[in-house]
Parts: structure tokens; C-alpha cells; sequence
């Protein structure tokens, strides 16, 4: 399982690092609008990232504190669920 929450992780840290300079870049250079992800994947896309870099890092937090691996996997999408909740609190007004 290990493996499992290590793999959510990276792809959820790169899709994080991803995201932001996506929004940067859309934000402060002229005629990339279209390089927003928010503007492109709007709130599906802004939740999905946090709930794979949440559940990995949950799952890998668990593993690494010795809990049995089913109580990680609970663990593990409890961070997911978290973290959507967290991104949603927190999303952007609609212009």
C-alpha cells in the first residue's frame, strides 16, 4: 500500500505545483488567460488535485505511524475527503 500512497502523492504534489504556476502564469502574463486551470477545470479539477495529494499524503502518514493498513486506508480517504473540503472553503470567487 505503501507504493499506492507514495505514487497519490507525487501525482498530487506535481498536480499542486502544476496548478499553481498554471494560475500565476494565467494571472500575470498578458494573452495567457487560457493557461488557468481554474478557468478550465474550474472546481472538479481544483477538488480532484486535493483529494489525491490528500489521500497520499493521509495513506503515507498512517503507514509510516504504524497503524494496521486498513485503518490507513480509512486514513488515507479521510485526508482525500479533508482536503476537498479545505480546497472548497477556500476556492476563488466566481468572476
Amino acid at each position: 500500500m505503501v507504493w499506492i500512497y507514495a505514487i497519490a502523492l507525487a501525482l498530487g504534489l506535481l498536480a499542486l505545483l502544476v496548478w499553481i504556476v498554471g494560475v500565476a502564469v494565467g494571472a500575470w502574463v498578458d494573452g495567457w488567460e487560457f493557461a488557468d486551470p481554474e478557468r478550465r477545470l474550474g472546481e472538479t479539477g481544483r477538488s480532484t488535485t486535493a483529494a489525491v495529494f490528500g489521500f497520499g499524503m493521509g495513506g503515507m502518514s498512517a503507514t509510516f505511524a504504524g497503524w494496521n493498513p486498513v485503518i490507513a486506508a480509512a486514513a488515507a480517504l479521510v485526508g482525500g475527503a479533508a482536503l476537498v473540503a479545505v480546497a472548497r472553503v477556500f476556492a476563488p470567487a466566481p468572476s
